[in-house]
């Protein structure tokens, strides 16, 4: 078991690794190279238009991208099923490699990776730039996607004295002391333990209760669409201004 997890865990490290080093080739080889040695505008003056020589490129590297990610997700998704992964790390649903390895953000973040390094590469017509720039701007992603998952679905609230009142399973946000008025208060200096000490020392202090605000177990679903949707508005965004600087740039 303990194998089965390790290597499970380097499919899901490597899922969510593969997004940067997409970024980079694509502004390095994709589209910066041939900019940077005019082999684009060869092409260009020949038979083939500029909308088509970059969406050829995009459509047969995004399909093999998607089947290679799709399948990865597909064997992830299924060795997490098998019994004994219950309570194992991998087990746990709130961790973003895992989250995100069990579902389209994987595919999804690969095809974003693919049209940022390919605007990359348009926008600065050097390989290494390219190459640079994509790669730092899908690392930011990839570093910034786990902090707004969160807030792309809304949380479930439990409000009065018990402390840890989400059910099992979920994922908690933020759990704090209220006053009459809403305003947290710190329990800094209350000793948790019983729960009866516990409300006698916050109601010392003015507190009406506690706030738990979570997301369970079944927002796993909806909160994985809405990643996956918010990473596809932004991959059609970066292919809208790819075919504007396209269009911009040749006649």
């Amino acid at each position: 078991m303990t194998h089965h997890i390790f290597w499970l865990g380097w499919v899901s490290v490597l899922l969510l690794a593969l997004p940067v080093a997409v970024a980079a080739w694509a502004g390095a080889a994709l589209t910066g190279a041939e900019q940077e040695r005019g082999t684009a505008a060869l092409a260009w003056t020949q038979s083939v238009s500029p909308r088509r020589w970059i969406a050829v490129k995009w459509a047969v590297a995004g399909g093999v991208l998607i089947a290679g990610a799709s399948s990865l997700v597909l064997l992830f998704v299924w060795a997490r099923s098998v019994p004994y992964m219950d309570g194992s790390p991998l087990d746990d649903w709130t961790d973003w490699l895992t989250f995100s390895a069990s579902g389209p953000v994987a595919p999804a973040l690969l095809l974003l990776a693919l049209t940022l390094g390919a605007y990359a590469g348009l926008l600065l017509r050097r390989s290494l730039a390219a190459l640079a720039v994509s790669a730092g701007a899908m690392f930011g992603v990839v570093q910034g996607l786990p902090l707004l998952i969160p807030h792309l679905w809304p949380t479930e609230r439990i409000f009065g004295w018990k402390v840890t009142a989400a059910p099992a399973r979920a994922w908690v946000l933020s759990e704090s002391a209220l006053d009459a008025q809403g305003r947290p208060v710190s329990m800094s200096d209350c000793q948790y333990g019983r729960e009866s000490l516990v409300r006698q020392c916050a109601e010392a202090k003015g507190v009406e209760g506690f706030e738990t605000l979570f997301h369970p177990a079944s927002h796993a679903v909806p909160l994985h669409l809405a990643e996956t949707a918010l990473i596809l508005a932004l991959t059609a965004a970066l292919a809208f201004a790819a075919l504007r600087l396209l269009r911009r740039r040749t006649p």
